[in-house]
Order: C-alpha cells, then sequence, then structure tokens
C-alpha cells in the first residue's frame, strides 16, 4: 500500500494537498467585507437622516401646538378682563410665556432644544426630574381617560374582565 503523505500547515500550498486560503481568496473576503462596512455605514446616515427629519417635523408641530395654545390664552384674558382682572392677568402672564417658548421652537433646530434640555437637568436636577415626573403623571392621566377607559365606565368589561365598581348594567 502507497503511503499518504501529511499535507503541511493550511494555506502554506506545502504538501500534497492544494492551499485552502489564496491569496484571491483573502483579496475577496477584504473586498467583499469593505463593500458591506460601506453598505452598513451608508444604512446608519439614512437611518439617522430619517430621525433628523422626524423630529424637526415633531419640533415645528409642537411650535404650533404651543403657539395655538398661547393665542388662546391671550383670547381668554382679552374676554375676562372685565369679570376678573386677576385671573385674566396671570392668563395673560401664562400666554405670553407659552408665546416664548412657541417663539423658541420655532427658532431653535431640534439639537439646540437637547442640548437645552440637558443643560437645564445639569444646572436645576431637582426642577428637571420634578417636571419629568409630572410630565409622566400627565402622560398617566391622559391615557387614563383614553376611549378603553370611557367604554368601562359606561359599562363594558375590560379586556381584564374586570367591570366598573358599579357592576355591568
Amino acid at each position: 500500500m502507497a503511503e499518504l503523505s501529511e499535507p503541511g500547515p493550511v494555506g502554506t500550498g506545502m504538501g500534497d494537498a492544494p492551499p485552502l486560503v489564496t491569496p484571491e481568496l483573502r483579496h475577496e473576503v477584504r473586498t467583499t467585507a469593505q463593500m458591506i462596512r460601506a453598505g452598513t455605514d451608508q444604512a446608519i446616515d439614512e437611518a439617522r437622516q430619517l430621525v433628523r427629519e422626524a423630529a424637526e417635523d415633531q419640533r415645528k408641530k409642537m411650535a404650533e401646538t404651543v403657539g395655538g395654545i398661547a393665542q388662546t390664552l391671550l383670547h381668554t384674558a382679552d374676554t375676562m378682563t372685565t369679570e376678573n382682572e386677576t385671573m385674566a392677568r396671570y392668563t395673560l402672564i401664562a400666554a405670553e410665556r407659552l408665546d416664548d417658548v412657541a417663539r423658541y421652537l420655532r427658532q431653535s433646530n431640534w439639537n439646540d432644544l437637547v442640548e437645552g434640555a440637558e443643560g437645564f437637568a445639569r444646572r436645576q436636577p431637582a426642577w428637571f426630574i420634578g417636571g419629568a415626573l409630572a410630565s409622566g403623571f400627565l402622560a398617566a392621566r391622559f391615557l387614563k381617560s383614553s376611549p378603553e377607559t370611557f367604554e368601562r365606565a359606561k359599562g363594558e368589561p375590560s379586556a381584564t374582565g374586570y367591570a366598573p365598581r358599579g357592576g355591568i348594567q
């Protein structure tokens, strides 16, 4: 019987076995890896751009909403002047502050808003945390007053199977 010769180390080309990793294969792997990196970088850049655009749209909508609330409060303050001057004055102050916020939102970009919030959180951490908690409570109240809660209040069972206090009528 003929003896089989042992192949040399992988990829060296020694022995009877052909090399497993050739310079051409290495080049192909490097080229493919570079193409994958370039595609990934492009996809990340596109995703960042979409997020920036969505944030800018939300900033503009927020500015319009806050400005609308300020205008409503200004109108309310004007109509209250004859009935309750003190309340009208406080309503006017609130409207002016909200108008300032709306102007700031219109004139700033999203990065300015984020930097402003970060700066405020560093300067006034207690106020920032308090504001975050208050926002959370307001969001919870808003969600609790959603149509599903309204349906349960009318006496229909909820998804959990519990009926309101008065029972199902």
